[in-house]
Order: structure tokens, then C-alpha cells, then sequence
């Protein structure tokens, strides 16, 4: 038989009288508090795969569906809490791409910098959607405009030094300009 726990309780939604696991999240989103949001969605003691949402409840014919909540701010602060370390990660990869730029490995130095920069834009997109769940009020606390604006002006530089294919240069504005943005 298929149940579903909400925070760690036991509730009387029959997932088999849902057609698919979208349909049981939504009976479950109207069960919950107003003020909290879901902040994790297991099955069977693993994250809920996106592709399962649109399955039939059937296919989980022993499974425990677990829905954990809280309010958004607990949420926000608890997601914002590893930023640093998403931030450090992305450190580190701009500080590899620019030693191998330094010891003139361009290729490598390319692919490495291409990594880091996706992984500060979706860095930055994953902000910016955590900030709308922040009431305005207490939302300027966390903006970081500033600090938005000087980075994307240094890869500006950076992009030109690498049109120009100039790689100390690229090295060197990394490691003067965009690890110290970072840092």
C-alpha cells in the first residue's frame, strides 16, 4: 500500500485514488500549512526524480511518499547557507583555469573556464530565485547588486582578452580582479 507522511505524520491521502504523482503533490500542497511551502518530496527514502511527476500512482504500489515543509524563509535561509561553498567551489575553478592559462594550456584553461562560468551563472539564477521567496521587506538584506554588477564587468574583460586569445592577461585579471570578487 502507498502512504503519504507529511512532515514526519501520517495522512489519510490514497495516492491509488490519484491518477499520477502530480496529482497526489497538489492534494497534498491543500492539506498543508498556507504560511509553508514544500521543501522536499521523497519516495522510498530517495529524492523524488522529475520524470516519476508525471507517472501513475500505480507504479508505486509500496511506497511511502514523504513531503517535508516549512516556510519559505526557513527554506531561503537554510538553501543560503551552502552558498558560500557553491561560491567557493566556483572559486576554485576559476583559480584551475587561470593556472592553466598562466602555464600556457589554453585548451584546458578554455574548458575549465567555461564550466566555471556556467556554474556562476546557474550560481546566480539559483539566487536570484531564492531571493523572490524573501518577503521586500527583508529581501534588501540579501540583494547583492553590487557585487552582481562588478563581477559581470570583470568577464566582460575577460571575454575581450580571450577574443584576443590573450591568455596572460586572462590569467591575470582572474587572479588581480575576479578571485578577490569571489573571495
Amino acid at each position: 500500500m502507498t502512504s503519504v507522511r507529511i512532515n514526519g505524520e501520517e495522512t489519510q491521502i490514497n495516492p491509488a485514488a490519484l491518477p499520477n504523482v502530480a496529482d497526489v503533490i497538489e492534494l497534498v500542497k491543500t492539506s498543508i500549512d498556507p504560511e509553508h511551502m514544500i521543501t522536499s518530496i521523497m519516495v522510498d527514502g530517495r529524492d523524488l526524480d522529475p520524470e516519476e511527476w508525471g507517472r501513475s500512482t500505480s507504479q508505486f504500489t509500496t511506497s511511502i511518499f514523504e513531503v517535508e515543509t516549512d516556510t519559505p524563509e526557513a527554506f531561503v535561509r537554510q538553501r543560503f547557507s551552502i552558498a558560500g561553498d557553491v561560491v567557493a567551489t566556483i572559486y576554485n575553478d576559476f583559480r584551475s583555469s587561470r593556472k592553466l592559462f598562466q602555464a600556457a594550456k589554453s585548451k584546458e584553461a578554455n574548458q575549465k573556464l567555461i564550466g566555471a562560468v556556467n556554474a556562476m551563472k546557474a550560481f546566480f539564477e539559483w539566487y536570484a530565485s531564492l531571493l523572490e521567496l524573501i518577503p521586500d521587506p527583508r529581501r534588501e538584506k540579501y540583494m547583492i547588486e553590487e557585487e552582481l554588477s562588478e563581477i559581470a564587468e570583470i568577464c566582460k574583460k575577460i571575454c575581450q582578452q580571450q577574443l584576443y586569445q590573450s591568455w596572460w592577461a586572462l590569467g591575470e585579471t582572474i587572479k588581480a580582479e575576479l578571485e578577490p570578487s569571489l573571495d
